[in-house]
């Protein structure tokens, strides 16, 4: 018999990460039964709604418009956590071709014990790894970021931020020939950045002025790639490009930027790069590409050896601890780089 309920990680408030049971609806002919075998968060931007700091909670975006209103949305609380989940197919509709019974499938969905979506919302496992189809997110974000940026061989690139879309970023760099300098004041993200090819990692912290040290030894880098949504790593970025070069924005800000330095002064080009589904963002370029478009690339990346997972999941926790492991990412960061959780 089919599961009724769905035990589902939801966000109460800020700092409620909270288990609940909620009724699940029948299923029906395009629909697949998905029993979870792993899953993972989305860092950054659901950290920002665990600590009570989304500006989305207080803004609401009109798509139609394209502009932010400041009606309070009605309904960012509660919200489930958790965005992609490696799984086995329990039972699939009458309509739906690409899946079957039994068939092992990933793809963007909560956490959860089990899942009733449209089998649209899957894709078959294939010949990927669990760990890869869960990093296939972090991975077509920091794509998109390569691309926005326009890196090149001939480009040296900063990176900040590095969490799995940093990381997948200097894979990226690495691959298009680029010169890649990393920077993270964690140690664990240092070892893997140079692990994936960084010519040099830096810990902010122990360098008096990193921006001030790169500028005086090579003028500066040709572009900025910043994945971590913190103010001050922006401004890092912003120092250490060179005169009329290019920062690019992943990370998603809060806080005010100041935008009247070295930012202006010297002329440099600001770039956000959100190639989300849900915001239909394109990237730039002379075919635009969307989130669907730049995931696929990122699968066949990963097939293709061109990008690795390796050491991405750190820790690997168990589903009944997702409460705690929730608390971690936020409160922890030294201790993760992007959580598993096992549900066997």
């Amino acid at each position: 018999m089919p599961a009724a309920k769905q035990r589902v990680l939801m966000l109460e408030a800020p700092r409620q990460a909270r288990f609940a049971d909620i009724a699940l609806p029948s299923a029906g002919p395009d629909d697949v039964i998905v029993r979870s075998r792993y899953s993972t968060f989305k860092h950054g931007t659901e950290m920002m709604a665990y600590l009570g700091r989304s500006p989305l909670a207080d803004i609401t975006f009109n798509h139609e418009l394209r502009l932010f209103e400041t009606e309070k949305p009605q309904d960012f609380y509660p919200r489930p956590m958790g965005n992609m989940v490696v799984g086995a197919v329990e039972w699939a509709g009458g309509d739906v071709r690409h899946l079957r019974q039994g068939q092992l499938a990933f793809g963007w969905a909560p956490i959860a014990d089990v899942h009733v979506m449209r089998a649209t919302n899957f894709n078959p496992l294939g010949d990927l790894t669990a760990e890869q189809a869960l990093c296939i997110d972090p991975a077509s974000f920091a794509l998109g970021a390569v691309i926005d940026g326009a890196i090149g061989a001939s480009d040296c690139v900063l990176v900040t931020g590095l969490g799995a879309i940093g990381l997948f970023v200097i894979q990226y760099c690495v691959a298009a020939g680029a010169t890649v300098i990393g920077a993270s004041s964690l140690q664990s993200r240092r070892q893997l950045a140079a692990a994936f090819g960084a010519r040099e990692v830096h810990d902010p912290r122990t360098d008096r002025d990193l921006a001030r040290t790169v500028k005086e030894r090579m003028g500066g880098v040709d572009a900025a790639i910043e994945c971590s949504g913190n103010v001050d790593t922006l401004n890092l970025a912003i120092r250490t490009t060179c005169q009329c070069g290019r920062v690019v924005c992943v990370g998603f800000y809060a806080d005010p930027v100041n935008l009247g330095e070295e930012f202006y002064h010297n002329r440099l080009t600001l770039l956000a790069s959100l190639p989300a589904f849900s915001w239909n963002n394109p990237v730039r370029g002379a075919r635009p590409l969307y989130a669907k478009d730049l995931q696929e690339m990122a699968a066949n990346d990963f097939r293709a050896g061109k990008i690795r997972a390796t050491g991405m999941f750190e820790p690997i926790m168990r589903f009944e601890e997702a409460e705690r492991a929730v608390q971690m990412i936020a409160d922890a960061p030294q201790r993760v780089v992007k959580l598993l959780l096992k549900h066997d």
